[in-house]
């Protein structure tokens, strides 16, 4: 289950208040101008334009449009004690104080704006006037996000790197409270829980998956690709056999597929991966579990062939029963008509 954006979601002010503050702001500039301004950023809600596109609209090139845009950003700038720009600077950066201090700018415009262009549009605009937020990016490392001034990058990437080397350890993906006991223990930061995963949020190495365990984004485990993966982490989820029709269903319970999964689809994949094995009438198991291929005559061979002592009805019939989901019978006639019995009931190989 992926992270959700609860209290902190609601708009923390009345409907349509950016938009209504960057008017209030820039009535003075000319309307030319306002219009390249909202034209540029999508103030509108239908679509930011590209600067030949404005430029075409007013026959003027695109570096006259990065000036006029330049000019309007300095203009909101200065105006520092403008009481609608004060009140957007306060919002603002208690958003991202309230985030650890850092937010990616995706859920920054979801938080301030909503589901609403033209207020996402008017905060994209106001994130380039508040001097004291930066925005950083390092590709393959940080999302574009947003911070305070004085936020420390520095710390941030060692609790990054810290996670990263608890999942390389163990090797599998780990829940936020088992990652963050692990992590911030060694580093002994003061970080809190929520403001740890807050940090993770904006990694482009570390991901949440659909089951709300955290691991290395390139893992399948994390970012499944095929059908074969998915069905692989629905399994792995589970914790045991499961019909491929109940994977199909998984795979779209927990919107691993954009599209519907065909059951048959997932059936024709697993049949053909050793990583899966079919257990029983149209179950899966992962192979890794311990299970095998082949006929219950095979398990029952490999049951035999690997204990050092022989062993009973009752014996064989549990192994199989751990590794197959097959009926008590099917075992019994298998045993009856491939194997040999002793006096003592003991069952081995005929020869």
């Amino acid at each position: 289950m992926k992270n959700v954006i609860t209290e902190e979601k609601k708009a923390p002010v009345e409907k349509g208040f950016f938009s209504a503050a960057l008017n209030a702001i820039i009535c003075d500039l000319s309307m030319r101008s306002q219009e390249i301004i909202f034209s540029r950023y999508g103030i509108h809600g239908d679509g930011a334009l590209t600067l030949e596109e404005i430029g075409g609209k007013y026959t003027i090139t695109r570096e006259r449009v990065r000036q006029v845009i330049r000019e309007a950003l300095k203009k909101v700038r200065e105006k520092n004690n403008h009481p609608e720009f004060v009140k957007v600077r306060e919002i603002v950066i208690l958003a991202i104080a309230k985030n650890s201090g850092i937010i990616s700018r995706k859920k920054l415009l979801e938080v301030l704006g909503n589901d609403n262009l033209a207020e996402q549009a008017a905060v994209r605009f106001f994130l380039e006037c508040i001097n004291q937020i930066k925005s950083h990016e390092v590709k393959g490392e940080l999302s574009f996000s947003y911070a305070l001034s004085d936020f420390d990058i520095e710390h941030w990437r060692k609790t990054k790197n810290a996670t990263l080397s608890v999942l390389k350890k163990e090797k599998k993906p780990l829940t936020a409270e088992e990652l963050f006991e692990f992590a911030v223990g060694e580093l002994e930061s003061d970080l809190s829980k929520d403001h740890f995963v807050y940090h993770l949020e904006i990694s482009q190495e570390i991901k949440q998956n659909n089951f709300g365990k955290w691991g290395a984004i390139k893992w399948k485990e994390i970012s499944p690709k095929g059908t074969r993966e998915k069905a692989y982490l629905v399994l792995k989820e589970a914790g045991s056999p499961l019909h491929f029709k109940e994977i199909a269903k998984k795979i779209d319970k927990h919107h691993l597929n954009k599209k519907k999964t065909h059951p048959q689809t997932v059936h024709n994949e697993l049949i053909k991966d050793s990583n899966f094995v079919l257990v029983g009438r149209g179950i899966y198991a992962l192979s890794e579990w311990g299970y095998q291929k082949g006929t219950v005559k095979d398990v029952i061979k490999e049951i035999i062939l690997k204990n050092s002592k022989s062993l009973n009805r009752d014996e064989i019939l549990k192994k199989v029963l751990e590794i197959r989901q097959v009926k008590k019978s099917t075992i019994v006639i298998n045993l009856n008509n491939f194997f040999s019995k002793s006096k003592d009931g003991l069952y081995c190989l005929k020869k």
